[in-house]
């Protein structure tokens, strides 16, 4: 993961972004439960609502291929699809934390 691109893209300097990626580790994980409770008790409303969010804070820094299973699973729950969405809320929750695995190492390697 390239900071420096991640800064351009959002036309930050580079110090700055650590901030923003700084916010988004502390607040991605209780969307991340949140959507793990929602899918546990199979609400569809709720499992669309976060991952319109986290599809949001995702595709702003950039992080496209997360972006687009947030996007997939928003129209999965929207149709209320929700054999679909055993599919792919599991891969997309370990996706996320392994992303924010990733921005941790970054963060404390700087």
């Amino acid at each position: 993961m390239d900071v420096k691109q991640i800064a351009l893209w959002l036309g930050l300097e580079e110090d700055d972004i650590y901030e923003v990626l700084e916010i988004f580790i502390r607040t991605a994980p209780s969307d991340l439960v949140k959507l793990n409770t929602a899918y546990s008790s199979r609400n569809t409303i709720l499992i669309g609502e976060t991952a319109h969010s986290l599809k949001g804070s995702t595709g702003t820094l950039g992080f496209t291929d997360v972006s687009e299973m947030a996007q997939q699973i928003m129209v999965q729950a929207g149709e209320k699809r929700i054999e679909d969405l055993s599919g792919s809320v599991p891969p997309f929750l370990d996706r996320m934390k392994d992303l924010l695995l990733e921005l941790r190492k970054i963060l404390d390697n700087r």
